[in-house]
């Protein structure tokens, strides 16, 4: 019986980066294309060109390079024929966009140790706006608008100046799934306007649960200014708000130092939480293979059983706990 792949997120995602588009939520891999002159005129054509290749590959039973090792795909048997012409389908709203992640900006206003931007993305990008690029999409059929989601990533969003009009430009065509990555140092009020539907969320890594370790791991003192930012976004608007702790060796990975973390999260009445692991360790060293140090393990473990009795949310990404199961990455 033949083998083909399936994807949704490469069907239904656009991911803007500074040099790239994307139809995953991988910054680092996943399937796409350059926009080096950040020249949007041509976008519907080369969205369907490039998802019209991707998709054909699946459907042949060929797995690209870029998407091995993903969890997202599903592997198919059957007798699978061609099923589309691709604009079509996006004509009948079947592979519309429903998730668009924005992540083509990196100005922040903190400087963690272990941010990817520092890795990934070369200083002399050139700057966009996405806000034309999501009229564009709404104005030539792209968007699936009763299912939308809008992620937020790059920087910190609190540094992005479109952030307040893309917001009224999305919930002007009724988008209230958001999801929102930050620090926490400075306050969004653009927040308290919106009525978030249940699946949005903001994620932030407070890393920390000491001003001293804040500092050493953001570069700035701000750990009680972000504290109360995250009281007053609990009590102010309606959106889920998700904590994330990120081990880094010789910094924060003690567990008195992750209890008194938990106990701020708990205090401000946050009941889910993150732990995950400095992305240096498990993803940027190539040269030798990433060995959990014992004592990470305690770690979860103690976050863990503090949840549980708590009756606070423990997550772990899933790329963290397939480490964590392999013993290494």
């Amino acid at each position: 019986m033949k083998k083909y792949y399936k994807c949704k997120k490469l069907e239904t995602t656009l991911h803007f980066l500074p040099k790239e588009v994307k139809f995953c939520c991988s910054n680092t891999k996943g399937l796409g294309f350059d926009i080096k002159d950040t020249d949007f005129s041509n976008l519907k054509s080369r969205i369907i060109k490039a998802k019209n290749t991707y998709i054909n590959q699946l459907e042949k039973g060929i797995l690209p390079q870029e998407c091995v090792g993903c969890a997202d795909y599903i592997e198919l048997s059957g007798n699978k024929k061609g099923f589309f012409n691709l604009k079509s389908l996006f004509e009948k709203k079947i592979f519309k966009i429903s998730y668009i992640i924005v992540s083509h900006f990196k100005e922040c206003d903190c400087s963690c140790i272990y941010c990817s931007q520092k890795y990934l993305q070369d200083s002399n990008y050139k700057k966009y706006e996405i806000l034309p690029v999501i009229k564009k999409l709404y104005k030539e059929g792209l968007i699936d608008e009763e299912n939308l989601k809008v992620e937020f990533q790059g920087g910190n969003v609190t540094m992005l100046k479109e952030f307040d009009a893309i917001i009224d430009e999305l919930t002007q065509h009724n988008c209230n799934k958001i999801v929102i990555n930050m620090n926490g140092i400075n306050y969004l009020e653009k927040l308290e306007t919106i009525n978030f539907d249940p699946s949005s969320l903001v994620n932030i890594s407070l890393d920390a649960g000491t001003r001293e370790t804040f500092k050493k791991i953001k570069n700035v003192d701000a750990f009680e200014q972000t504290v109360n930012n995250i009281r007053r976004l609990k009590n102010n608007t309606n959106i889920y708000i998700v904590l994330k702790y990120v081990i880094i060796h010789g910094v924060n990975d003690n567990i008195e130092e992750l209890n008194k973390f938990l106990d701020i999260a708990k205090d401000l009445k946050v009941n889910d939480i993150i732990i995950d692991i400095d992305f240096r360790d498990t993803m940027m060293n190539h040269e030798t293979e990433f060995i959990v140090p014992q004592h990470y393990y305690d770690m979860f473990k103690t976050a863990n059983e503090y949840c549980q009795k708590n009756n606070m949310i423990y997550r772990v990404l899933n790329y963290t706990q397939n480490i964590l199961d392999k013993g290494r990455n």
